[in-house]
Order: structure tokens, then sequence, then C-alpha cells
């Protein structure tokens, strides 16, 4: 049976609002704080309450947004074709929309975790009270937003690359709204035998882009319709079709 495996990226949920780390300009979270200080494994406790305010700021948005129509369709694809959803984001659109076993390489914005006992628990989209918040487990006060920081292990990437590696000249690989700069997308799709397809905006690197069998250019909740009729192309007559 033909596999397809959805990658996405900021990109997808940045067409619901959510604010990106890599996007340009001024918008940028990156471009407003330093990632140094608030995603850094080496130096979060020392930068504790300033940490915990970047994230409650981030889920707070989190809340007042919605998933999109590339959500949806993701979502359709799980319906239609068992699509297999990987996503570098920390938000829970893809669920809210009506996904489920969603793989979430770099883990949940709207949980916690301890790194006392190791507990992982539901926070919601509330704001954190370093003064008052604590591990429901063991009451312990070493609590992060339950995110993969820099220079912290991502212990989901075993299970993301076996995914990918099981990938053959049968199947469908879509990669959405991401620009290359933590995942090697490239390189990925190089490698791969499966059929690729790209939807990034234009902004992108034309090299990465050579890589792919299929490129479509624009926002993804935008062009969600003809991103549709490619991979439903794919995934039910084969990869031989090209003029989408």
């Amino acid at each position: 049976m033909r596999k397809l495996i959805v990658l996405s990226g900021s990109g997808i949920s940045a067409d619901s609002g959510l604010e990106t780390f890599r996007s340009s300009g001024e918008r940028s979270l990156w471009a407003q704080y330093d990632a140094d200080l608030v995603c850094n494994f080496d130096t979060w406790e020392e930068n504790f309450d300033l940490v915990h305010e970047f994230y409650s700021r981030r889920r707070e948005q989190l809340a007042k947004v919605a998933p999109n129509d590339a959500h949806r369709l993701c979502v359709s694809w799980q319906e239609r074709f068992g699509a297999d959803l990987i996503t570098q984001n920390v938000d829970d659109l893809f669920e809210r929309a009506g996904a489920h076993d969603v793989l979430h390489v770099h883990g949940f914005l709207t949980s916690m975790r301890c790194v006392e006992c190791g507990a992982e628990w539901h926070f919601g989209y509330r704001k954190f009270d370093p003064a008052t918040d604590r591990c429901p487990h063991c009451q312990g006060l070493h609590v992060k937003p339950n995110v993969v920081f820099f220079h912290e292990q991502a212990p989901l990437y075993a299970e993301m690359w076996r995914r990918l590696a099981g990938l053959t000249h049968d199947d469908v690989l879509v990669v959405i709204g991401t620009s290359g700069n933590v995942l090697p997308i490239a390189e990925i799709a190089r490698r791969t035998p499966a059929t690729t397809v790209l939807s990034n905006l234009e902004t992108e690197s034309a090299m990465t882009e050579n890589y792919f069998t299929h490129v479509l250019h624009g926002r993804a909740a935008e062009i969600a319709p003809q991103l549709d009729a490619l991979a439903t192309s794919l995934m039910e007559r084969g990869a031989e079709l090209v003029n989408i």
C-alpha cells in the first residue's frame, strides 16, 4: 500500500497567525527575543523567569488562533490515505483540526516537563507562575516547557528518521512550510526514493527546491486545493503524474 508522510514546519501555522521563529523582519520571534536566553538548555534555569514569560506568551497567542485549511487538508489525508503527520511545530493546531497521532519532534507547547522526576503533564494555554507553579508529581521547582531547547536531546528524532527511512519508490513525502534551517529537508528529499512535494513560499532556497519532484509556491492555507489535487493524484494514480 502506498504511504504518505507529511513533514511540516512553522509556515503551516504562520497562516493561522502564529509568529514564527525565523521569519524575516521584526515579526520573527528571534528578532524580539534572544534565543540564547529563552531557548538554551544549558542556560534556561539561569533565565527561568524570562523563559517562562516567553513561553507563556506563546501559549496565550496560541489560544487566540485556529487551525487553517492546510491543517484541515492534512487531517483529510489522514482520513483518506492514512497519512503520517510529522511536525516540527510545538502548537496543537493539528490536533484541534482533528488530527491524531501527530509526531511532534520538538515537543508540545501546552505541556510541561519536570527535569527532576521526568514527569510530563498538560498545562493548557495559561500563564506559568514561577512563584507558585510546581511539578504536580514531585512538587519540584525545576519545571520547563515541554519544548526541545537548543543543546537538548530530541528523543523523537529517532522515530522520525525511522519513518522517513522506510519510504519506498511507491510512497509520497510532502514537506510543508519549512526553510530547512533545522531539519535538512534538501538532503531528506535527495536521499529518499519516494516522490517528493515541497510547499513553501517563493523566498525559500532554489537549491533546496531542486531536490524535490514537485514544488508549489505560496501560503499553504491558500494553495491547499492545488496541494490536495497533486497529492491525491500521486496517491491514487501514481508518481508518474507530473503536470498539476
